[in-house]
């Protein structure tokens, strides 16, 4: 078999986000093929990739600023010259306009890690914003922006069947869940009387939303906390919602940690209040630790992981149906139970070793 050869390009693996832990996952599964030879090509940066890589993955940092759009497109011919790639994908940051200028020969793929309308979305959340209606428009023209930049692509490929349609089903446009990000030998109990939730302190991640629907409940659950781990512009407005509440000694902000595993199985729910999201990554690692969810049918990834084996899907910005849902699980032990050990069956459909081969077939369908 010919050795496909391939470059992933992105700015930085540095944050804590879903984009750069899905890439993390991929590339680690690409370094124990031998019919691959997979480069990663970022910015030079001096913080280490948050999540870990596999000492096996090639990788080039480019004595490129961000925004030196020149330089940069510059440093990808040249690297591309020397390798001689069969596939350039561009992940997301600079390459995401760059690479369908460049004339190696390559075949050009675009990998989205968001829903269509995630920008929109993002909008139509914030709290206090002025003149809504005329960033919405101007979000509007980004988000055509970036329908004319993706027609350009030989390959335009989403996470989930949903935001396909929304895209209109473009002919270079398919879709590929994310691959699960690890495995977990332990699970929870679902006995702990905890509530987790994972993800940015921002309006597309909803944090708020879960917050309200707790919130008056909370005193008829005294013994039940809420775990919010994650980071942004939202914790003022989560703070006031738990003043509100009076939920100071049962609601608890914690920063971002590598070791969410561990967080997962302390945790008896999987909560996702999310109104705009990509996929739901974080929904397939509560599952590997044997968590059932509560979500919100967000556009666009809820509805194609969770079932109602395994947890319990309310209408998108539904903050009742939400709240009604957590209680179901809070009050029965026995039924939240099931669907955990349902969900840590289930989730082997998202495993790397069942979604990768699809991109692998992907890439050759596509060089030939």
């Amino acid at each position: 078999m010919k050795l496909l050869t391939i470059i992933y390009c992105i700015d930085s693996l540095a944050p804590s986000g879903g984009t750069e832990r899905v890439l993390t996952t991929k590339l680690n599964w690409w370094a124990g093929q031998k019919e691959a030879d997979v480069t990663l090509v970022s910015l030079r940066e001096d913080k280490p990739p948050f999540f870990r890589l596999d000492p096996g993955v090639k990788r080039i940092a480019l004595d490129v600023k961000p925004g030196d759009a020149a330089r940069y497109r510059a440093a990808l011919e040249d690297i591309a010259a020397g390798i001689k790639p069969d596939v350039m994908v561009a992940v997301a940051g600079m390459a995401v306009e760059t690479l369908p200028s460049l004339k190696d020969g390559s075949k050009k793929v675009l990998e989205f890690h968001y829903t269509k309308n995630f920008l929109v979305n993002f909008v139509k959340g914030l709290k206090d914003i002025r003149l809504r209606q005329l960033h919405i428009l101007k979000m509007r023209y980004l988000q055509w922006k970036l329908a004319s930049t993706a027609r350009k692509y030989d390959l335009f490929v989403g996470l989930t069947r949903r935001d396909v349609g929304l895209w209109g089903n473009p002919d270079n446009m398919t879709f590929v869940h994310n691959p699960l990000s690890f495995r977990s030998e332990r699970k929870s109990t679902c006995a702990n009387k905890r509530i987790i939730s994972v993800g940015s302190w921002t309006p597309a991640k909803g944090m708020d939303q879960l917050l309200e629907a707790f919130g008056p409940i909370a005193k008829d659950y005294p013994d039940w906390t809420v775990e919010l781990y994650g980071s942004g512009q939202d914790e003022g407005l989560l703070k006031s919602i738990i003043a509100r509440y009076n939920m100071e000694e049962q609601v608890c902000l914690h920063s971002p940690v590598k070791d969410i595993e561990n967080k997962l199985i302390e945790a008896s729910i999987y909560a996702f209040p999310s109104r705009s999201d990509g996929f739901g990554l974080v929904i397939t690692e509560a599952m590997e630790c044997g968590l059932p969810t509560v979500a919100m049918d967000c556009p666009c990834g809820p509805c194609e992981i969770v079932t109602t084996d395994t947890g319990i899907i309310v209408p998108e910005g539904d903050i009742d149906s939400f709240r009604k849902a957590l209680k179901e699980l809070m009050d029965n032990t026995a039924k939240r139970t099931a669907m955990g050990m349902a969900a840590s069956r289930e989730v082997s459909r998202f495993y790397p070793d069942e979604i990768m081969p699809k991109w692998k077939r992907l890439f050759t369908s596509l060089c030939k």
